[in-house]
């Protein structure tokens, strides 16, 4: 674990108990709020915890719920279950307001994953946040779904919420075991050692593993994303965004992306070319593209 930081957790409004962890710094040029993706915990992101300290940022991470060590939601706790991506973003409201603006000092900026990234967008557009910037590392503005499939999932995923199987696995998605460490294949990274990260923690923690999602979670992720179709909704967007595209993404889609950075003038977009979905565990020679990018969009906001 990156020196100096603390982990805690936090009753939520509604009560679910959640991990974060805070690690501060002297002198800070200001805060960094680290959000994963899904399935992911705080200990994934051990080695950009450490990349941001380094850059002289104190940071802050959390586990959203049905995940890592924040309380699990359904009997089996390997599934991640919801019924709103609103809970999410007032789960990542009350961490800002009421841990990290007290806790460690501003400015505020945001480093967000995958569907931490949807969660990110689904705070900064419901509120007017003290957040300076926000970097999306290959965020879920839509899943990677073939368009001629869309209707009919969506119209299963309905179907299996309404006969009340909206806390059963979606289809493909099962306990975590050894067909997700299996790093032949992937979608996810190109560099063998940092595909190990999660599975390593694992090994040391099992109540850290997840499987996937369920009915309930895939029925209020598909609702979440039609947000983002919505012009009106996206032009409220005002807060500084700079959103980091994967070129070789194959989980989340890049045409959603490429629009959604079309649509909303505070966003900036760029491409690493060849890399898989996860661009902070990419190789080295991908992921310190991605700093590249990162250093340059804060520095104009500091």
């Amino acid at each position: 674990m990156p020196p100096g930081g603390a982990f805690v957790t936090f009753a939520a409004s509604d009560g679910a108990e959640l991990r974060y962890a805070l690690w501060p710094r002297e002198s800070a040029r200001g805060t960094v709020t680290l959000l994963g993706g899904f399935t992911e915990f705080i200990e994934k992101h051990f080695e950009t915890v450490q990349d941001l300290l380094d850059r002289g940022f104190a940071v802050a991470a959390m586990d959203w719920r049905s995940q890592g060590l924040s309380q699990r939601s359904v009997s089996n706790p390997q599934k991640i279950h919801a019924t709103s991506f609103r809970r999410y973003a007032d789960d990542l409201q009350e961490l800002q307001e009421r841990i990290v603006g007290l806790a460690l000092p501003g400015p505020y900026f945001i480093l967000a994953h995958s569907m931490g990234g949807h969660i990110a967008l689904r705070y900064l557009h419901n509120r007017p946040p003290a957040i300076r910037g926000t970097v999306l590392s290959s965020p879920m503005i839509d899943i990677a779904l073939p368009a001629r499939l869309r209707w009919a999932i969506g119209a299963i995923v309905n179907g299996a919420v309404s006969l009340g199987f909206d806390e059963a696995y979606a289809p493909g998605a099962r306990d975590y075991g050894p067909w997700k460490q299996q790093f032949e294949g992937n979608t996810l990274t190109s560099d063998p050692v940092r595909f190990a990260d999660a599975h390593y923690w694992i090994a040391r923690n099992p109540a850290l593993a997840s499987g996937g999602g369920t009915y309930g979670w895939l029925k209020a992720a598909l609702r979440s994303i039609r947000l983002f179709e919505d012009r009106a909704y996206l032009d409220l967007f005002r807060s500084p965004i700079c959103l980091v595209q994967a070129g070789a993404d194959k989980v989340v889609s890049n045409t959603a992306q490429d629009r959604f950075a079309e649509r909303v003038p505070a966003c900036e977009l760029h491409r690493i070319e060849g890399a898989r979905h996860e661009l902070l565990k990419e190789r080295d020679a991908l992921r310190n593209q991605f700093w590249v990018i990162f250093d340059a969009f804060v520095s104009k906001l500091l």
